[in-house]
């Protein structure tokens, strides 16, 4: 039986990345275009080493594979139509790989050393040589940009006993608290143009801000039971969408901040995954059924207003088959 897990989106959504394994040849990194929607495919080179490697799809249909080796850290780009090419290794303790919203850059990468340091490099769209930005003290963790250009990065920095959200400016090389007066905040995403800033705290609180170190909130609907967790927000910034987990089950809850609404969509029996991404279409999650494998689908924004309908995109259990409930397309409304 074939194993899906570490789903992964695009930036913009188009494409989603998996890691994969029927148990006997190993893992292996299968690529998801969602415009339009068509079955999954192997990466051909990509050859992760198990369920815990890192992998980044890029809005251009590549994906970038971190393949760890206890001191080497090598950068690998593969894409379903071309054999795969390896980057760069670099030495380090360990490595992360950011989406980057910079045309002409594929992604950054942050590298640990034990002294403890952080560097920045940056993985440019032609020859995708990691190229170093800067060194900055501490072991840095996460990453969010806090501009559409790719200038400052938010981050959490472990560093002399404390661990704080700060923003490192990438072209001055600063480094600088968002929110000093509450050090235990961690940025968890945002949609700098639109405003929209999401935390939470070391209390498991999820909250929001208008700008980076701005006035914290603390929404009641936000807070509620069952583990609620933020999963992206829509172009807008009006709109978050938060995973609940009920046992086995998730629900979706979607929270509008300037009003304060908070409603639940019903979905069918079966649990989101970690990742998410708001596509002008649907809100697009790994979801796995108990009577099918990890798949990708996809719920309309109107669905608060609507039916609450949801569709599986390029559903691998059952693709082919038109008219069948849960193939490619066709929506499946919440039992």
């Amino acid at each position: 039986m074939l194993t899906r897990t570490a789903f992964r989106f695009s930036p913009r959504g188009s494409y989603a990345a998996c890691l994969a394994s029927d148990g006997v040849a190993g893992w292996h990194v299968e690529h998801w275009p969602l415009d339009p929607a068509r079955p999954p495919s192997p990466v051909p080179g990509l050859a992760p080493t198990g369920p815990h490697s890192r992998m980044l799809p890029l809005d251009d249909g590549g994906v970038l594979l971190h393949h760890a080796t206890p001191d080497r850290h090598r950068i690998i780009l593969g894409r379903p139509d071309r054999p795969a090419r390896l980057l760069g290794t670099l030495a380090a303790l360990g490595l992360q790989l950011i989406p980057h919203p910079a045309h002409d850059t594929l992604a950054l990468a942050i590298t640990t050393r034990s002294d403890p340091s952080a560097t920045l490099w940056l993985l440019g769209r032609g020859d995708g040589e990691p190229r170093p930005v800067l060194t900055v003290s501490g072991l840095l963790i996460g990453g969010t940009w806090l501009d559409p250009g790719g200038r400052q990065l938010a981050v959490n920095r472990a560093y002399q006993g404390d661990l704080t959200c700060v923003a490192v400016d990438l072209h001055s090389g600063t480094v600088e608290e968002i929110w000093p007066d509450h050090p235990s905040v961690r940025l968890l995403f945002a949609v700098p143009h639109a405003g929209l800033f999401v935390v939470a705290d070391d209390n498991g609180r999820i909250g929001w801000a208008c700008s980076p170190g701005g006035r914290l909130q603390w929404p009641a609907e936000l807070n509620g039971p069952h583990n609620p967790w933020p999963l992206a927000a829509d172009v807008t910034g009006e709109q978050v969408a938060v995973r609940l987990d009920q046992g086995g089950r998730s629900r979706l809850l979607v929270y509008e901040r300037h009003t304060g609404r908070a409603m639940v969509l019903p979905l069918p029996a079966g649990h989101l995954g970690d990742a998410a991404a708001w596509t002008p279409t649907g809100l697009r999650f790994a979801f796995t059924g108990p009577d099918r494998r990890t798949g990708v689908a996809e719920i309309a924004p109107s669905a608060a207003q609507a039916a609450g309908t949801f569709r599986l995109l390029a559903d691998p259990d059952s693709r082919g088959v038109p008219g069948l409930p849960g193939a490619p397309g066709v929506p499946v409304h919440a039992g």
